[in-house]
């Protein structure tokens, strides 16, 4: 049986149904980066999560206290709860914990052993509904 070609490309194969033929594409070409991956499309959504823990930056706070039992580190960022930011003591007595923030002002303020208190290294204060400051934190 002979192969025939017909007007819209199909090649009749003798061994089953009417097959399209290869195509050659004649189109813009997709731009790609040095990988391979095509520049401006939209990210997957992993790489979504990625890009928004990208937006976070890791903010880094310190309060010196070596005699508090219990240091926590509470804030607009998380809804000012006093358990929900638990601090680390280093063997200098200096309280640690990294918060990732997203660019922003936050207020916040140290809870030492049951005690509201000021940060000595923040570099702005607001006035707050208590008749105190808060810390303010700029990321």
């Amino acid at each position: 049986m002979k192969t025939q070609s017909f007007e819209n490309k199909n090649i009749a194969n003798v061994n089953g149904p009417f097959k399209k033929a290869p195509v050659e594409r004649t189109g813009p070409t997709i731009p790609t980066d040095i990988r391979g991956n095509p520049v401006g499309r939209m990210p997957s959504r992993g790489e979504r999560n990625i890009l928004a823990q990208a937006a976070n930056r890791m903010t880094q706070f310190a309060f010196q206290s070596p005699t508090a039992r219990q240091v926590s580190l509470a804030g607009e960022f998380n809804n000012w709860d006093t358990k929900a930011g638990p601090m680390h003591k280093g063997p200098d007595g200096v309280w640690h914990l990294g918060v990732a923030l997203k660019p922003g002002r936050y207020e916040y303020r140290f809870f030492a052993d049951g005690v509201w208190c000021d940060d000595p290294a923040a570099q702005q204060k607001a006035a707050n509904s208590l008749g105190t400051e808060n810390c303010v934190r700029v990321v």
